[in-house]
C-alpha cells in the first residue's frame, strides 16, 4: 500500500472515530463513513437506535435489549445514503471500533461498496469475538471481489 493511500485510510478512520464517539451505547463505539471515488464523503453511521427511538438507559444498559434495537455503523451508513438518494457503488467503506460483521458485510456487498477499511483493537475481547464473524465476511468480501484492509486503532488519532 502506498504511502498516500495509508495518509487518507487514516484521515477518513480518524473521521470515523469521531462519528463513533456519537453513539450513546456506553459500551461499544463504531463509527463508518462511506467515500466516494474521488474522496468525497457520501454518508456517515454510528451504532445506535433507529430514527425516533430514544436512547433510554433502560435499553442501554441491558445487552440483550439493546443488541435488538442497535443498527451496526456500517448498515446505518447505508441507510443514511439511501435516505438521501445516494448511490455507494465504488466506494470505499471505513469502519472504526470494530471489523465488520458478517451482516454488515452483506450490506455493503449490496450496495456496491469496492472497499472496506477497518481499524480496531484486535487483542481487545471485543476484537477476538468479533473475529469469528470477521471469519465469514473475509470469505464473502474476497469471493466478490471486494478489497479489505486493517489498520490497529492504536495508530488513529
Amino acid at each position: 500500500m502506498s504511502a498516500r493511500q495509508t495518509k487518507w485510510d487514516t484521515r477518513y478512520l480518524s473521521l470515523a472515530k469521531l462519528v463513533s464517539s456519537w453513539s450513546k451505547d456506553p459500551s461499544t463505539k463504531v463509527g463508518a463513513v462511506a467515500v466516494g471515488e474521488h474522496g468525497q464523503i457520501l454518508s456517515q453511521g454510528y451504532n445506535g437506535f433507529p430514527r425516533g427511538v430514544a436512547d433510554v438507559e433502560t435499553i442501554l444498559n441491558d445487552r440483550e435489549l439493546k443488541y435488538r434495537y442497535t443498527i451496526h455503523a456500517e448498515m446505518n451508513c447505508i441507510y443514511n445514503a439511501s435516505l438521501s438518494g445516494i448511490s455507494l457503488k465504488n466506494s470505499s467503506l471505513y469502519v472504526y471500533g470494530l471489523p465488520i460483521c458478517h451482516e454488515c458485510a452483506k450490506g455493503a456487498i449490496q450496495s456496491g461498496v469496492s472497499r472496506v477499511v477497518s481499524a480496531y483493537d484486535h487483542t481487545s475481547e471485543r476484537g477476538v469475538t468479533w473475529d469469528a464473524s470477521w471469519k465469514y465476511s473475509r470469505a464473502m468480501l474476497e469471493e466478490t471481489g471486494i478489497a479489505w484492509s486493517f489498520y490497529s486503532a492504536i495508530d488513529i488519532l
